[in-house]
């Protein structure tokens, strides 16, 4: 007959080779569905309280978390960073200062973290807040106790330290796991579509996997940039310990020095004030972000650990390493960061949003919320797969009940 190709007596037709039946595709498919069942509840939590963590200087500010100093008379010097220290030691005589904090934002502050004697790395530490030009203290609520402090614990670490660090990183992988198997999944469901096309009038459930479609591939990528910065910083505690036991036992083992009881340097040795200009000094136009005593747990025996950051673009999120002396204010290196401490600080800013203003942060509000959709859509169209089968369980349930 005419339009039909011929074919031999007994011989079978070929079925046609779906791309939907091929193993690939079955194993992309069961990913998809249960990585994103798992991480759905957990995942859910993250994307809210990432979208309150968008806003916190706001919510700081409306809520009155705000800390706010009066500015300087024009000209006033800043006052001595032993004096800084001496007012923060006026407020808890019994403690020692473990390091010094530069606010960029705020250059007419610096706060001094304060620990027990014996201490070395800051659990428990006390902040202190103080007025660089008058040297008094300001009043300012510890930021770990603020509301969005504590959703920002929630959101880090669950509550649970390093173990709860590692878990969201697990979420985070099980998320990135979900996207990359619904791009293999993605292309059967849409094949002769339009992209977009809601197909309305054929049942909620075809409505909603359309949604679930089309929302997914236009979040896809901001979906995977927060994803695997997700993971990333769920290892940054583990790559900060790794470069204490690498570079960090590097630089005690070259520059070495004798061992002695952690603390404030002597009065023999350099002033703050010296150790802070020598270290600016062998990197011009960086700043002091952090000074950390020797004998802290990120610095050696006998050596300041100052952090620098750049002038602009991405030097601003990165930092190198001075080490200088305490004796004589030498500086005795500048380490940069290696490979995977600088892939942890770009991925912060990366992950939060917080680095191009209002219109940045609006933008990662509506990706969240519209991941949060597609999240419980997701659940939903799983929940809804058989719906002939589970209202026949439910009536069968029923009449049982009324028997």
């Amino acid at each position: 007959m005419a339009g039909m190709s011929a074919r031999r007596p007994g011989v079978a037709a070929k079925a046609p080779v779906r791309f939907t039946a091929s193993r690939s595709f079955r194993i992309a498919l069961w990913l998809h569905r249960w990585t994103g069942l798992i991480a759905a509840p957990f995942f859910l939590i993250l994307c809210i309280s990432g979208t309150i963590l968008i806003f916190h200087e706001e919510i700081d500010e409306g809520f009155g978390y705000a800390t706010h100093t009066d500015a300087a008379s024009p000209g006033t010097p800043p006052r001595p960073l032993s004096e800084i220290v001496a007012a923060a030691l006026a407020t808890a005589p019994a403690r020692r200062p473990l390091a010094l904090v530069f606010d960029a934002d705020h250059p007419e502050r610096v706060t001094v973290s304060l620990v027990e004697p014996g201490a070395r790395a800051f659990d428990g530490a006390k902040p202190v807040v103080l007025d660089r030009y008058r040297g008094t203290a300001i009043e300012a609520p510890d930021p770990r106790s603020t509301p969005t402090g504590i959703i920002l614990t929630l959101h880090a670490n669950w509550f649970l330290g390093l173990p709860g660090e590692l878990a969201g990183g697990v979420v985070a992988l099980l998320v990135v796991i979900c996207l990359v198997s619904g791009i293999v999944i993605y292309g059967p469901f849409i094949r002769g579509l339009a992209f977009g096309l809601i197909r309305r009038g054929r049942g909620e459930r075809l409505r909603q996997r359309d949604l679930h479609n089309f929302l997914g591939t236009v979040t896809l990528g901001w979906a995977l940039l927060v994803s695997a910065t997700g993971v990333t910083l769920a290892l940054g505690d583990i790559a900060l310990k790794v470069w204490q036991a690498t570079e960090l036992q590097r630089l005690a083992a070259t520059h070495g020095g004798h061992k002695r009881e952690a603390g404030p340097i002597a009065g023999s040795g350099s002033s703050l004030d010296a150790v802070r200009a020598a270290a600016e000094a062998a990197k011009p136009g960086w700043r002091t972000s952090l000074m950390l005593y020797p004998g802290s747990a990120f610095s050696t025996e006998r050596h300041f650990t100052v952090l620098l950051v750049g002038p602009e673009g991405l030097q601003k999120r990165l930092f190198e390493i001075a080490l200088v002396d305490a004796a004589d204010a030498r500086v005795a290196e500048i380490a940069a960061l290696p490979w995977y401490l600088v892939v942890t600080q770009l991925s912060q800013p990366l992950h939060f949003g917080d680095y191009g203003g209002l219109p940045l942060k609006l933008l990662w509000t509506a990706c969240a919320w519209f991941t949060l959709f597609i999240t419980g859509n997701g659940a939903w169209l799983w929940f809804a797969r058989h719906p002939r089968r589970r209202k026949a369980r439910d009536d069968e349930r029923g009449v049982r009940q009324a028997a």
